[in-house]
């Protein structure tokens, strides 16, 4: 990856990122105790969550359009913003949360940040919110996955998309020594201070280009990898497409997943005990300012990134 991996104390937190991370906390408040466990079990919490949802990209100056569909007898619902032109870059995250969990890191972060980032960059036509319903299972991995039908209908639709960036568990970072674990291996630093971008081979160009633009704008650490599973370690094993951006891998679109690292640094994933009060806010705010500015500049045309052969049919 380009540049170099910043160090040192961090610079005083500003204005603009003391009140992003206000809102941050807001958020994942609203969604994890207002609103609490929503998934297929805890029916009415989506549902609201949904109309949340819909109001505050609204409140940011975008149209909205709900995209429900069936399983087995129950009506779930994707969310998009209107207002891009193409080609268009694809922000995602799911809004579910898993079980009975109250989902504040997993994945009410991700849902926060990408509501500040659609506050932050207003009236974009190169950007499309998405916000996924169905992440976790018992859909994970299925033709139910929220992911999985919006992908579909990018592709039934031939709609101009060059790449898409997946928000995926964002709000936990520690100075703690040995707070972080490593996949595969001690490739990872000992140290869970630093936010990720994952990556598959067809979608290299893609993340080398966030994480240059990163390492020379952004006053923060940030690790990236690409990697395919004829290397040295496997996708699955090692959790680099255990998210949405899965979907779009399978259908030769090339995609990165945004990351604290997940259960590598955080003890409370899929627990009772993923609770708003466990995020750090301040670093949190770091990053969505981080991803505001390099997504201040249209990212390059990423579907003119490709490996042959490397697209397949999704859930073959």
């Amino acid at each position: 990856m380009p540049g170099l991996m910043f160090q040192g104390p961090l610079p005083p937190l500003s204005i603009r990122q003391a009140q992003i991370a206000s809102r941050l906390e807001a958020h994942v408040r609203h969604l994890t105790e207002t609103i609490g466990p929503r998934n297929f079990k805890f029916y009415k919490n989506l549902q609201r969550s949904v109309v949340w949802l819909e109001g505050e990209l609204r409140q940011s100056g975008y149209a909205v359009e709900r995209l429900p569909y069936e399983i087995d007898g129950q009506i779930f619902e994707n969310l998009h913003t209107l207002d891009d032109e193409g080609p268009f870059t694809v922000i995602g995250a799911h809004y579910d949360s898993v079980y009975e969990c109250p989902g504040a890191n997993d994945n009410g972060s991700a849902v926060a940040a990408l509501l500040e980032l659609a506050r932050l960059l207003p009236g974009r036509r190169d950007l499309r919110f998405v916000l996924f319903a169905n992440e976790e299972p018992p859909f994970y991995k299925t033709e139910g996955m929220g992911s999985h039908v919006y992908v579909q209908r990018l592709l039934q639709n031939a709609e101009p998309v060059n790449n898409m960036i997946c928000l995926e568990t964002l709000g936990y970072y520690t100075e703690a020594p040995d707070s972080q674990k490593s996949p595969g291996g001690d490739w990872f630093p000992t140290v869970g201070n630093f936010m990720a971008v994952a990556a598959d081979l067809q979608s290299n160009d893609l993340a080398r280009e966030v994480v240059g633009r990163w390492r020379s704008q952004v006053a923060f650490p940030c690790l990236g990898v690409a990697a395919t599973p004829e290397s040295e370690f496997d996708l699955i094993q090692a959790g680099l497409n255990m998210s949405d951006h899965d979907c779009f891998w399978r259908a030769g679109i090339p995609a990165v997943m945004i990351t604290d690292t997940v259960f590598y640094r955080y003890a409370h994933y899929h627990t009772l005990e993923d609770t708003w009060e466990k995020l750090t806010y301040e670093p949190f705010a770091r990053v969505v300012d981080g991803l505001a500015q390099i997504l201040s500049q249209t990212l390059s045309d990423g579907c003119e990134v490709s490996v042959p052969g490397r697209a397949k049919p999704i859930f073959p």
